[in-house]
């Protein structure tokens, strides 16, 4: 089978082969051979720009890309559009800014000095800081440890009267005992964050949540990509079958709230912006042009006095208002940005797909952007960046995590497909031409179904290439239908809400209970993958809209079902027990309190009971044991079920599974496009079987 451009990887390329200075017809010269040699490959299209010389503002570059997607449609090749000159999305290679310079990102830091009993002190504004927002003293213990009242709160023992100043405050400690004094100080955020520390460039960076500053950034890129080929974008959001050589989807890189300080020492090969190296650096909390007003409105109270509940706090009432406060921004930045953004997409008929900045790990999410399934939701074509290329790596911990949450969003949201941006850039390149398969057969099986290359024209000669290309396609034709997973996992964003404080420190610091739920959902998605179970995350507002189906099952908005709902150790709000209380006889709840001492089987032994049993409705192929490195993915496809396998280790396995709902299955592998020899015994619900994967082998059980 050869398969289709539809279903074949599409390559990056954010600058064609040629000199800026080079003549036009040697541009297009040059973009027509780049096009010839990828096809050649077996791509089935690119992601590109306009270049990144003279971005936008050059007129005979914009009609270079016209040509590039002429050439598209005439070699029937995929076109996806990037958003950005480098990473990350939002500054249009800083144009956004330059129109309005209060369009950048903002922060609130902490500036804390120690009083002793009436000592006084006077606190300067920081050098490279706006004005002084809040400043009070506040009882506490000779550890410099704050001291609550009986109701939580952390009552102020003296207030300067700061806000919006630019002079030295002046704090006195008024009563016989230790205090603190705190000053919460506004800034703009770029020195210690990801604007300066990337391998891009080093820009000054938007507020996400500004609308105003979305839309100039939509002004200054995407409506000029619908001026200079408006010919191209007719193919219509998350239209299955786009004609090949339109615009398919516009790529969004990597935004974020520049929550924390990242990447020490790491510095970009180009400087658009200076930065001041010696700034100080003090914690940090993610603020934003509109955010006091919202939070005033939304909640009746004062943000700049619960500044020290959400820097500090370790009350109820402290986890509240920090709940409150990043509530508030996730849904702030996904009005701003992912709501413009997917409006104009669908307005313009394209679709809108990319991905966000540090999505492997669920500590980070309510730093960088907040809650994952609110924001990925407005994407067409959710997205993952995947870095990391050595199959073993995907099966489990942090790098199952990301395609696992993100194809969640897809299936909960009835998205088409889930993207990719995969390279080996956590190997410096250099992995074998089997691992790479390997890894994106994984990544097929954790959820995705769009890849994204940037692994180099020349990781492989054209007909190696081709053939590895094509097998991934295979997989896709093959594969294409809808999933069925087997249970809900819970994704507990409101325990990082209520528990995470800035910090000065690379990447953040984190609370026990942050800690242990990451841990903790880790360790159970790997056991769920180890016993081939597969499942799809679930947020509480998703899960507050899934209905019974008066057999024990939960049906998702797509018609999906699915028949036990686990609970990672996590905190439980009010508002999710009244979730859990809606759901409760009508599923399977499985709630863990302590995972870290307990083995796989000890944390399958409540689920064994469910998966024991001949249900095809919710287990169309339920695996005989555990199988390490081996995972599955289930689909409905037009040609009834298919199932496949990817052996992620270097070494061969071999494992038994029974399949139900085939009526004459056979063993196929992309990569030969041949059926392998492989026996079936029929019982009376299904067939056993047991398959044999040569190390960084993939198979599909489909039917013949």
């Amino acid at each position: 089978m050869i398969p289709s451009n539809h279903n074949l990887p599409l390559k990056i390329v954010h600058n064609f082969p040629y000199r800026p200075d080079a003549p036009v017809e040697t541009k297009k010269q040059a973009v027509t051979d780049y096009l010839t040699a990828m096809a050649a490959r077996g791509f089935g299209g690119i992601v590109t720009n306009v270049s990144f010389h003279n971005y936008t503002l050059d007129t005979e570059e914009w009609d270079v890309l016209a040509f590039a997607a002429d050439e598209c449609q005439r070699m029937g090749l995929r076109l996806w559009i990037y958003d950005e000159k480098g990473y990350p999305s939002g500054g249009a290679g800083g144009l956004t800014l330059a129109e309005n310079p209060d369009f950048e990102a903002t922060a609130v830091v902490m500036v804390k000095e120690t009083l002793t009993e009436g000592e006084t002190k006077t606190i300067k504004l920081p050098r490279g800081h706006q004005h002084f927002l809040y400043a009070a003293v506040y009882a506490s213990d000779f550890e410099g440890n704050l001291i609550p009242d009986g109701e939580g709160d952390y009552p102020a023992l003296t207030v300067a009267d700061c806000r919006y100043s630019i002079q030295a405050v002046t704090l006195t400690n008024p009563w016989p005992c230790p205090a603190v004094a705190l000053c919460f100080v506004r800034k703009r955020l770029y020195e210690g964050t990801h604007s300066v520390h990337n391998v891009s460039e080093a820009r000054r960076y938007i507020d996400v949540t500004n609308r105003d500053a979305v839309a100039a950034f939509l002004r200054n890129t995407y409506d000029q990509y619908a001026r200079h080929i408006p010919e191209h974008m007719t193919a219509g959001a998350s239209n299955p079958n786009v004609p090949l050589g339109q615009v398919e989807a516009i790529f969004t890189d990597e935004p974020s709230f520049m929550g924390c300080y990242i990447n020490k020492g790491l510095y970009p090969p180009t400087t658009h912006d200076p930065y001041d190296d010696d700034m100080p650096l003090y914690p940090v909390l993610s603020y934003g042009r509109d955010v006091e007003n919202a939070y005033a409105s939304r909640y009746g109270r004062d943000l700049f006095p619960d500044f020290i509940h959400i820097f500090l706090g370790d009350t109820e009432k402290s986890n509240g208002i920090r709940e409150d406060y990043y509530t508030l921004m996730s849904d702030l930045y996904e009005e701003s940005f992912f709501t413009q953004i997917s409006d104009w997409c669908a307005r313009n008929k394209v679709s809108f797909s990319g991905h966000l900045l540090l999505e492997d790990d669920i500590r980070f999410h309510t730093v960088f952007e907040g809650n994952f399934f609110s924001l990925l939701r407005h994407m067409h074509y959710p997205g993952i960046d995947m870095l990391q290329s050595i199959p073993s790596m995907l099966c489990h911990g942090i790098y199952a995590f990301t395609p696992k949450l993100v194809s969640s969003v897809a299936h909960h949201y009835n998205r088409p497909h889930v993207m990719s941006e995969v390279s080996a850039h956590a190997q410096g390149g250099k992995v074998t031409h089997d691992q790479m398969y390997a890894s994106l057969c994984a990544q097929y099986a954790l959820g995705v179904d769009i890849f994204t290359y940037y692994y180099g024209e020349t990781f492989m000669d054209p007909e190696t290439y081709t053939r590895y290309n094509h097998a991934l396609g295979r997989i896709d034709a093959i594969m294409a239908g809808k999933h069925k997973a087997d249970v809900l996992l819970y994704y507990p964003i409101e325990t990082f809400r209520r528990h995470h404080k800035p910090s000065d420190a690379q990447y953040g610091t984190y609370t026990y209970w942050e800690e242990d739920c990451k841990e903790a959902l880790e360790i159970i998605m790997d056991m769920l993958l180890a016993y081939q179970i597969d499942f799809d995350f679930v947020d509480g507002e998703t899960l507050s809209r899934m209905k019974p189906d008066g057999h024990g099952h939960l049906s998702g908005a797509n018609g999906e079902t699915y028949s036990a709902l686990i609970l990672p150790p996590m905190e439980q709000t009010t508002e999710m027990k009244h979730i859990l209380d809606a759901v409760s006889g009508k599923i399977k709840i499985l709630s863990y309190r302590d995972v870290s001492e307990a083995d796989e089987e000890e944390l399958w032994e409540p689920l064994k009971w469910h998966f024991d049993r001949d249900d095809p409705d919710f287990c169309p192929i339920r695996a005989k044991g555990i199988t390490h490195g081996l995972l599955r993915l289930a689909k409905e496809t037009d040609g009834g079920l298919a199932c496949l396998l990817v052996n992620t280790n270097e070494e061969a396995v071999e494992a038994s599974f029974t399949v139900f709902g085939m009526t004459n299955p056979v063993l196929y592998n992309p990569f030969e496009d041949a059926v392998v020899p492989c026996e079936f015994v029929k019982n009376d619900k299904g067939h056993d079987v047991t398959v044999k994967l040569a190390g960084l082998q993939s198979l599909i059980i489909k039917e013949s």
